[in-house]
């Protein structure tokens, strides 16, 4: 028996994050159960079921910077087995970004052809970063 957590290390505040969970050899399915804690405090919460693998999303709220515990833990009924693992790691909370798109006229260019791009820079909810068209 064992399980695999796969999260990212930086999160985005805002943003619905997804956890990859996998669990081996798995016979019945899992609850597992997600929570964000800064500071002493629970800042969100999830949880689904999980039979060999899946994905369960956890909404970060807006504001939070810093350190974060991550929390992760998988049980049964509780009159059954009881947890099969629990776990938790640091992670960053990070302000939303901005993303910088680029945009070429072909996919292939041959030597000495001439490439034409388009660069656009969008907020982390795909607005333009300004308004200004080149």
């Amino acid at each position: 028996r064992g399980y695999l957590i796969a999260a990212p290390s930086v999160f985005r505040s805002g943003v619905e994050e997804a956890i990859s969970v996998t669990i081996f050899n798995s016979v019945k399915e899992t609850t597992v159960q997600i929570q964000l804690v800064v500071k002493g405090e629970t800042v969100s919460r999830s949880h689904g079921t999980v039979l060999d693998k899946g994905t369960i999303k956890l909404k970060v709220p807006s504001g939070l910077r810093g350190q974060a515990h991550l929390k992760v833990w998988g049980n049964r009924h509780l009159a059954e087995e009881g947890y099969i693992f629990h776990n938790y790691t640091t992670v960053t909370i990070d302000s939303k970004g901005s993303s910088v798109f680029i945009q070429t006229d072909k996919p292939v260019y041959k030597p000495k052809q001439k490439v034409l791009i388009n660069l656009f820079m969008v907020t982390s909810d795909l607005r333009p970063v300004n308004d200004r068209v080149k």
